[in-house]
């Protein structure tokens, strides 16, 4: 890796991502890119433009070359409901823990999880517990490929 990359970049990428869309490090540059799956369509129909943003399509094309770029970790390695079982399990009041803990069972789980959080008085420790989560995902993911990093 040429030049360290910042963390909050990543982490930012990180929390960026959807079905749609992935995050890449170039590890030559430190620069963290999200493109969209429309956009990788796109590149590997030997299209010039992204069909939704009009971009060129130089950094999908070379993230499909698979040279400089690897990938972020995703929403599914990311496990954002498992994020969600861990910090109402943490939660020290017990009837607040199970509240928290039902409130991810069913349709709409997500959005139910932060109102029950706002609802109970927890939703700053919610983020806060999120953000240093994401923060140890980023930590590890470049640990693991070797890649240096700094705080802003």
């Amino acid at each position: 890796m040429a030049v360290p990359v910042s963390l909050q970049d990543i982490k930012d990428a990180m929390e960026f991502q959807s079905n749609e869309m992935s995050s890449y490090l170039n590890v030559v540059t430190g620069e963290v890119v999200t493109i969209s799956d429309e956009a990788f369509r796109a590149a590997e129909a030997g299209e010039d433009e992204d069909p939704l943003t009009g971009e060129t399509l130089e950094r999908a094309r070379a993230v499909l070359a698979g040279t400089d770029y690897i990938a972020l970790p995703d929403r599914f390695e990311i496990d954002e409901y498992h994020m969600m079982e861990r910090f109402a399990e943490s939660v020290p009041d017990d009837d607040m823990s199970k509240q928290l803990l039902a409130a991810l069972r069913g349709r709409g789980a997500f959005r139910y999880f932060k109102d029950t959080a706002a609802r109970l008085g927890q939703l700053e420790h919610w983020w806060e517990f999120r953000d240093q989560s994401f923060e140890e995902i980023a930590v590890a993911w470049c640990d693991q490929n070797k890649i240096k990093y700094f705080r802003p």
